[in-house]
């Protein structure tokens, strides 16, 4: 049977997700060392085989490290096609245009070459936290992610200062525009498609970021190799 990755539920809580199937993990009183995000790759074998896409997307994990990779043949399992439809649902759209890439919360249809394939990877493994100088909450976050972010190998954590770069500012008000928020307060961080604005402490702000991260990852330590035929990977 294949386990499916979450769906992060549409609503205005960017941390509020539900499960087709199983959870991929959950904020846990011992937390594995370190969490593998898990990428699906769509394709139709009988269309386009997607052969080189294939290839790239396996070299970009081997390099970054901290990836588990999916490889879905629309003509693998029945349950295959229901996976993307599902996808297609929660992001209201009429199909899903194959080749594609499915992972936190993001879906990347078309993929039309290796460049495009890479750029989109590292924007969907990237978490930039909107700061300034002298602000108590955004220090909290940093040491927040300093002592937790290594937990992740494949996530990219970046700091912009909204006070002294006006461009940082206007990107940083671009989001919260774009997901219909008000940005009270700094920290904005911007990950696994929503954000998170202002940070309290740790057990509070900081659990929900974990929760969140940990919905779209797995212990590295059941990494297993990927496979073109392996659909019972979750």
């Amino acid at each position: 049977m294949l386990s499916l990755m979450p769906i992060a539920a549409r609503s205005g809580l960017w941390s509020a997700v539900f499960f087709f199937v199983l959870p991929i993990g959950v904020l846990a009183a011992e937390a594995p060392l370190h969490q593998c995000f898990s990428i699906e790759f769509f394709y139709d074998s009988e269309k386009n085989e997607a052969t080189e896409l294939q290839a790239k997307l396996q070299e970009f994990a081997d390099q970054r490290g901290g990836l588990i990779l999916h490889f879905r043949d629309l003509h693998d399992s029945p349950e295959v096609k229901t996976r993307l439809d599902e996808i297609a649902k929660h992001f209201r759209l009429a199909d899903v245009k194959l080749p594609a890439v499915y992972g936190m919360k993001h879906i990347v249809a078309d993929v039309q070459s290796p460049d495009q394939l890479n750029s989109r990877l590292n924007e969907i493994l990237r978490m930039t936290a909107y700061v300034r100088y002298g602000c108590p909450h955004c220090a909290a976050t940093k040491a927040f992610l300093a002592k937790y972010g290594s937990r992740y190998p494949a996530l990219e954590i970046v700091y912009k200062e909204v006070i002294t770069s006006q461009a940082a500012n206007q990107e940083m008000q671009g989001l919260v525009r774009r997901y219909g928020q008000r940005a009270a307060s700094l920290p904005v961080i911007h990950y696994c498609n929503g954000l998170t604005i202002g940070f309290d402490r740790e057990s509070t702000t900081g659990k929900k970021i974990l929760q969140t991260l940990d919905y779209w990852s797995r212990s590295c330590a059941s990494q297993k190799k990927s496979s073109a035929s392996n659909v019972n990977a979750n």
